[in-house]
């Protein structure tokens, strides 16, 4: 036990003296010209050649922001490489240190450069004045360099943040596509219209804005009928049925429901207003909602498609049932009264009752609709057990991943986190999606079964399934096969189904690995 910390061997990993054999990495956000694909490679290519360096591999993240590793699968795969040992290399070249990254943490890049240290890969910034041979003033040359880059991200935001402003004081539009019954307008410098914009075009030229109009009659006429119904006592989770029934499509392509029409009624589009920084997201971290008194508003900036006296009529009710000044015991009473009087409870049902606040009211005061109901003696007769079980199988499908990262050099250990599960990379361009199947009774069959359902993005590669047993609490098996054999809509399997149409299945996780390494190899 005495020795049970110590360190057995604190050498590095002797670099590999006149290997000719390098590596690239190249990278390139969209800011500036001269850090293009072609000037990195030109540049590259010059410094490797006057160093007498053969370059073999190359390693590209194009129109990418360097501020974090996760959306860069570039510099994913090179030290993947570095780490699995297949990298047959023993230098990577990069034009420079931004081009490395621009982490607000230093120590991050510096961790990434280590990794590769670490297994006798030298990493070279062929642009800069400095050697990176380790010595003391290099260590400092390349801190401060990191500081700069993070420092000049920091400053590109601010800067792109106060054109944008600007921008939208002057009532153009800044972000993505506009609402339901909104389009874009693309004019000039001196006002003359040059077309709508269709879903996905962008402006070419600098010069050149974009205003939101109004979209098409029919769709103008929807959203008057949404704020008249509401405003007349329906809810939205009834008026987005309706809108379904009557086969009226929207502009996201998907059914109506209770956010979209939500987020119609508090879209001031709708009187004219354009609004900026409603929501922020600074240097990639978690977006937050803005107070109101930072948003940017610009009235006036188109013609209006609701009254505004209908719209305020509107704020209000959402007002007066976001800040409803009940108490708990309020709230529970009047849901306790709604429970008698209906003999059964919903979301649906509580949002169209009237006097009733909404039901995120009492998510947010009670953690969820289940204890709430729960605090009234009330048991709904649909089994949410699989509720409280999500957490656990979400922990399932990260530990099976890091086992197969662990195992498989070619996966990339970044899990694409799903509502179905995860999903991995390959270097293929293949994925490993992984899936968890709940058990639960046939009612007609009075046997066990499991319900196999597809990913709503369709990526090509192998699906894993893991089926839990008959408490749901740990994996029964492991199914392997691939995404076509998984229907597009979900499919019932009972223990008869499975053995007949799924034959790669094992009792545990190695066996799977075993298995996966063989049809990756392949």
């Amino acid at each position: 036990m005495g020795t049970a910390l110590t360190v057995q061997s604190a050498k590095l990993p002797r670099r590999r003296e006149h290997e000719p054999r390098a590596a690239q990495y190249i990278r390139m956000s969209t800011d500036r010209q001269q850090y293009s694909i072609a000037n990195q490679m030109a540049l590259i290519a010059s410094y490797a050649a006057e160093h007498q360096l053969q370059i073999v591999r190359t390693y590209i993240d194009e129109g990418i922001s360097g501020l974090r590793i996760n959306n860069r699968p570039g510099l994913i795969d090179l030290l993947n490489d570095v780490q699995s040992g297949a990298a047959d290399f023993a230098t990577v070249l990069v034009r420079d240190v931004s081009r490395w990254g621009r982490f607000q943490d230093p120590d991050e890049s510096a961790y990434y450069e280590f990794i590769c240290k670490l297994a006798g890969v030298k990493v070279i910034y062929c642009a800069e004045i400095f050697e990176n041979d380790g010595s003391p003033m290099s260590g400092l040359w390349k801190s401060m360099k990191r500081l700069m880059a993070a420092e000049d991200s920091r400053d590109k935001s601010a800067k792109v943040f106060a054109g944008h402003s600007r921008i939208v004081g002057l009532g153009y539009r800044v972000g993505g596509r506009p609402g339901f019954a909104l389009r874009r307008e693309l004019v000039d410098a001196a006002g003359k219209s040059r077309g709508f914009l269709q879903p996905g075009e962008q402006k070419a030229l600098h010069t050149d804005r974009v205003l939101l109009r109004a979209g098409s009659p029919d769709e103008i006429a929807v959203v008057r009928w949404i704020f008249e119904s509401f405003v007349g006592g329906r809810g939205e989770t009834d008026i987005a049925r309706d809108l379904n029934a009557r086969g009226i499509s929207n502009h996201r392509g998907v059914p109506w429901s209770l956010q979209l029409i939500g987020r119609i009624l508090r879209n001031e589009n709708y009187i004219g207003n354009t609004i900026y920084y409603r929501t922020s997201s600074y240097l990639r971290q978690p977006r937050v909602i803005n107070d109101k008194a930072k948003w940017i508003r610009k009235e006036g900036a188109l013609e209006p498609i609701v009254a505004r006296n209908v719209f305020d009529d509107a704020q209000q009710i959402i007002e007066r049932r976001v800040r409803q000044p009940l108490s708990s015991d309020m709230l529970l009473k009047k849901l306790r009264v709604l429970q008698l009087r209906l003999g059964t409870l919903s979301a649906d049902a509580i949002n169209r009752a009237k006097g009733i606040p909404c039901a995120s009211i009492y998510e947010r005061r009670f953690g969820s609709l289940r204890k709430a109901y729960a605090l009234i003696g009330f048991a709904p007769a649909a089994d949410y057990s699989y509720i409280d079980t999500r957490g656990d199988r979400v922990s399932m499908v990260q530990q099976l991943a890091a086992e197969i990262v662990a195992s498989v050099p070619s996966v990339s250990p970044a899990l694409i986190a799903e509502r179905t599960g995860g999903c991995l990379a390959v270097k293929d361009g293949s994925f490993i999606s992984l899936r968890v199947a709940r058990s639960w009774r046939h009612p007609q069959r009075h046997c066990q079964a499991w319900t196999l359902r597809r990913s709503s993005k369709q990526r090509p590669g192998i699906v894993v399934v893991i089926r839990l047993d008959d408490c749901n609490k740990e994996a029964l098996d492991y199914i392997l096969t691939s995404r076509d054999r998984i229907p597009e809509r979900p499919l019932i399997v009972t223990e008869g189904l499975a053995r007949k149409r799924y034959r790669n299945r094992f009792r545990r996780s190695t066996d799977l690995i075993r298995a996966l390494k063989r049809r990756l190899s392949r």
